[in-house]
């Protein structure tokens, strides 16, 4: 980001501390902030009018939250939580747009991000539809990996069960496949990536399929 377009959204950042299970973006409610993570990971999921939750996307330090608010949208669909914690910034989601639409450079940038939020959830449900659950794990895994600053994730069974929408026995059987190929360890609440590039090769098209 340029020092100029810093400059139209520098004053208006507060500085957060974001725990697990905070919302950030709540269905049909008006989006009044845009959220900048530093570190930690968002989750952006859809529900059922039964409450049966899907993940869409996750969203790191790569990007902000709502994409909505650049869009001219003022409320959003997907519930947006904090899965793993961390710290950021957030500004009032109206001046986000309006330096969204003074700033060329600006623009540019977050519809460059905003491109790359459609076309995970593209990835999505490409892997949904068409890959294991082992194979579902290993890209979500390596998401967030991308998205923190080391190869271990804080994350139970049951969180992931959630993100995959699979049964969390489901996900402890794929965890010990992973596990049992060298790929990660996994101990209480924790997962750690042991050997990425062997991982990314498991995943295969499940991460990579239009990258």
């Amino acid at each position: 980001m340029s020092a100029g377009d810093f400059a139209l959204l520098g004053p208006h950042l507060t500085a957060v501390d974001l725990a697990r299970g905070d919302v950030l973006d709540f269905p049909g409610q008006t989006i009044e902030y845009a959220w900048f993570l530093e570190d930690g990971i968002a989750s952006m999921v859809i529900a059922s009018r039964d409450g049966h939750e899907v993940e869409a996307g996750i969203i790191g330090r790569e990007g902000l939250i709502d994409v909505a608010t650049i869009l001219g949208v003022t409320k959003s669909p997907l519930r947006c939580f904090i899965q793993i914690p961390g710290h950021g910034y957030r500004m009032p989601a109206h001046t986000l747009a309006a330096a969204y639409r003074a700033s060329e450079t600006l623009r540019a940038l977050l519809n460059q991000f905003a491109f790359s939020v459609l076309i995970q959830i593209a990835e999505t449900a490409l892997s949904n539809a068409s890959f294991s659950i082992e194979e579902r794990l290993a890209r979500w895994l390596l998401m967030c990996a991308d998205r923190l600053a080391g190869e271990e994730i804080a994350m139970t069974h049951e969180f992931l069960s959630l993100m995959l929408n699979v049964r969390r026995a489901g996900v402890t059987l794929a965890i010990q496949s992973l596990q049992g190929a060298g790929y990660l360890e996994s101990r209480r609440g924790r997962i750690r990536i042991t050997d990425r590039p062997g991982l990314e090769e498991f995943a295969n098209d499940a991460y990579t399929a239009l990258r």
